[in-house]
């Protein structure tokens, strides 16, 4: 995450300029405005300031930081009770901001941050929440921010909830609209409709506008119904409910039933419909008594299972 983090330096030329109690910050290719809200106090007086003079730090309270496109239009700010301006870097305090784009507006909350003034990036941290209008929430520790490529990333525990399904991991890195995240490893997904859990060691790759999201290495799925486990899965949803739709295994698959086993290559998993559909040459490994092979038969012509090979 941290090589990831390294690409997204922009080279910004920066200025300042503090006017009493109105600090102005300005980037040559994407505007960006800090702003002291706080009303000057009584005999103050204009002041230009150089950056060599911040090197002990200036404080303002009850600040405003707006970023802009190319075109002048917003496209983030944050707000906060105060900060402390240095030569190099910001210090925010009791953050809450906006950032707007691919047709979605996101909301962020955090204790405090920084934000670097040579590399233009803004670290979050204790207590961060991030909530788009769509219904997806992000909560962690530490995030990392860059506003021009509008990516998130952190290296700690993440905790994401939609309304179908509660995930976790460590590590992320995902758009700031949240349309589409990894999680890096140790992973759990809780799915709500209909109810199942599947697990990896990572990564994870969530796409909402594709309606997929897929699991790698020694991924487990566990619903009422059956257990499977694989090198390789892939979960597709309903567009419009977002509910599971089909569970596609790669890679070593085991399916498990009660205490029967099935090996195979592939496996295509229709929870909806309760149909398993095996491809491959699966092997199926008896341990609950001889009528099993009748109990299968009859499940699968009573569930429509079907299996290939």
């Amino acid at each position: 995450m941290e090589d990831q983090g390294r690409m997204l330096n922009p080279n910004y030329r920066l200025t300042i300029i503090a006017v009493s109690a109105v600090a102005v910050i300005l980037f040559c290719c994407r505007g960006f405005i800090f702003e002291n809200t706080a009303s000057p106090g009584p005999g103050s007086a204009a002041e230009s300031v150089r950056d060599q003079d911040m090197a002990s730090g200036e404080k303002v309270k009850v600040f405003s930081m707006s970023g802009f496109s190319d075109s002048g239009k917003k496209s983030w700010q944050l707000n906060g009770k105060s900060a402390d301006i240095f030569a190099d870097v910001i210090k925010l305090f009791d953050i809450n901001g906006n950032s707007y784009g691919d047709g979605v507006k996101v909301s962020l909350v955090s204790d405090n941050g920084i934000f670097d003034r040579k590399t233009n990036n803004i670290e979050l941290r204790n207590n961060v929440s991030i909530a788009t209008d769509e219904g997806t929430t992000l909560k962690t520790e530490v995030l990392k921010w860059d506003s021009k490529e509008k990516i998130v990333f952190t290296d700690d525990k993440v905790y994401i909830n939609r309304k179908e399904m509660d995930m976790s991991g460590t590590g992320a890195l995902a758009r700031h609209s949240l349309k589409l995240v990894q999680l890096d490893r140790d992973i759990t997904v809780d799915l709500k409709d209909p109810a199942a859990v599947i697990t990896c060691a990572g990564p994870l790759e969530v796409d909402y506008a594709k309606n997929a999201a897929i699991f790698n290495n020694d991924v487990r799925v566990t619903d009422k119904e059956v257990f499977i486990g694989a090198d390789k899965a892939t979960a597709y949803f309903e567009p419009k409910s977002r509910s599971l739709k089909m569970i596609f295994c790669q890679g070593n698959v085991n399916i498990k039933r009660g205490q029967d086993s099935t090996l195979a290559k592939q496996l295509t998993y229709l929870p909806g419909e309760g149909r398993v559909l095996l491809e491959g040459r699966p092997r199926i490994i008896i341990r609950s008594g001889g009528d099993f092979i009748q109990r299968f038969r009859q499940k699968k012509e009573s569930a429509g299972e079907q299996i290939k090979g």
